[in-house]
């Protein structure tokens, strides 16, 4: 064998035995690993901010289930009476799927007659195919993971479905499906602000009976700036030190330019980690938290915000009709969404949406030959806090094209 060869073979072999597994930045900097991989509201059991959230959460599940028990008695007294359901919403990012969690967590425990209640994702069990929502599978999912639901024998005592946004399109079948099969049960749905406005519109088109189904709505409200910034104090501290690349003049820095949103302060925190660690920077500055505000769109956020909140004109309109479709798996809105919804021209919209592209507000798809315009991920939690908001004190239904497959 020819000697090169030989110690070519020799380093192969040797090389096959040695593994090698990149280093994270977060653990060169001192954590045990990401901070930010399993984010839970435990941790801020401590923090003021939490509780009337976590309190409301908790009083709501409860009303809700008495609402239902009233309404049950009535119905067997009397021959009359409805199931009432629950609604809890709140901005999207803003940490409420988190929360709602942990209270179910915590009621499970604490409460006697709220012990057999089910907690769902319903964006775990959706499923979407060939650019439509599959409402008989996703429907059928749902029904298996609640029929396998094991509480020692006793019956399910209420349903919170989380992602609740997911159903939007076919909510009216989803609930009929659910009392055929799961009769006289009541279910909290948890939607973001956009999917729950979204929803109420839709059926306000429709024979169901939104209002008198549901105990009135409640709104989780959004993370604050200061509130965010306690969040990434106590992720990224040990011992109660702030760890480097950080400090509180640019986790200040970092709240401040994430607009309510908790995951995309995550994101910036993620990223200048990576940045510092992969070139040799021990301490993070504020030109660098800039360029990843810059890098990953956030900086949109700021024009944005002033844009939803200081103005009430056709492009304010536009992007609330976005918003409302910008969820789950949806592809947005297209020139018919808009023409048949403001009674413009396809010229007048296509200019709109021109501009509102240019300010990089907007993400476009084409969908079987049609254009379709969605609002982008990171400034999700402004419009829900501030555009929907504003849309819904219009009083105006509008009614959006739907992507389903019935089959």
């Amino acid at each position: 064998m020819d000697k090169f060869e030989r110690l070519a073979r020799e380093a192969i072999k040797e090389s096959d035995s040695i593994s090698y597994t990149p280093q994270n930045p977060f653990v060169s900097f001192g954590f045990k690993a990401n901070p930010f991989l399993d984010i839970t509201l435990v941790d801020l059991e401590s923090e003021s901010f939490i509780e009337p959230r976590f309190k409301q959460v908790i009083r709501y599940i409860n009303k809700v289930h008495n609402s239902f028990t009233q309404s049950l008695e009535k119905k067997q007294i009397n021959g009359e009476g409805i199931i009432m359901d629950g609604v809890l919403f709140g901005s999207s990012q803003s940490g409420i799927s988190t929360l709602v969690s942990l209270a179910h967590r915590y009621i499970i425990k604490t409460s006697k007659k709220l012990q057999n209640t089910a907690f769902i994702d319903a964006k775990e069990l959706v499923e979407f195919a060939d650019q439509q929502y599959s409402i008989a599978k996703s429907i059928q999912n749902i029904r298996n993971i609640l029929g396998e639901s094991d509480f020692g024998g006793e019956s399910l005592s209420l349903i919170i479905i989380d992602h609740a946004d997911y159903l939007v399109e076919f909510f009216e079948d989803f609930r009929y499906a659910m009392e055929r099969d799961f009769q006289n049960k009541s279910i909290v749905f948890v939607f973001s602000h956009s999917g729950w406005t979204r929803l109420k519109n839709s059926l306000a088109y429709s024979n169901y009976d939104l209002i008198n189904h549901i105990v009135p709505s409640e709104r989780i409200n959004s993370l604050t700036e200061e509130e965010i910034l306690e969040i990434l104090v106590l992720k990224l501290s040990k011992n109660k030190q702030i760890q480097q690349p950080f400090s509180i003049e640019i986790l200040t820095d970092i709240a401040n330019n994430a607009s309510g949103s908790l995951l995309n302060a995550i994101k910036i925190c993620s990223r200048v980690c990576e940045d510092c660690y992969y070139n040799g920077i021990d301490i993070a500055s504020k030109s660098l938290v800039n360029d990843v505000v810059s890098f990953l769109g956030i900086n949109l956020n700021k024009n944005f915000y002033d844009l939803v909140t200081l103005n009430d004109n056709t492009q304010t309109f536009i992007l609330a009709l976005i918003s409302m479709k910008s969820i789950a798996y949806d592809h947005g809105i297209t020139y018919d969404d808009i023409v048949n919804n403001l009674g413009i021209q396809k010229t007048s919209a296509s200019h709109h949406l021109k501009q509102l592209q240019e300010k990089r507000y907007l993400l476009k798809k084409t969908v079987s030959r049609k254009a379709h315009y969605r609002l982008r991920e990171e400034l999700k939690t402004a419009a829900d806090t501030h555009l929907i908001t504003r849309f819904e004190q219009k009083e105006t239904h509008v009614m959006l094209e739907n992507i389903i497959d019935l089959i």
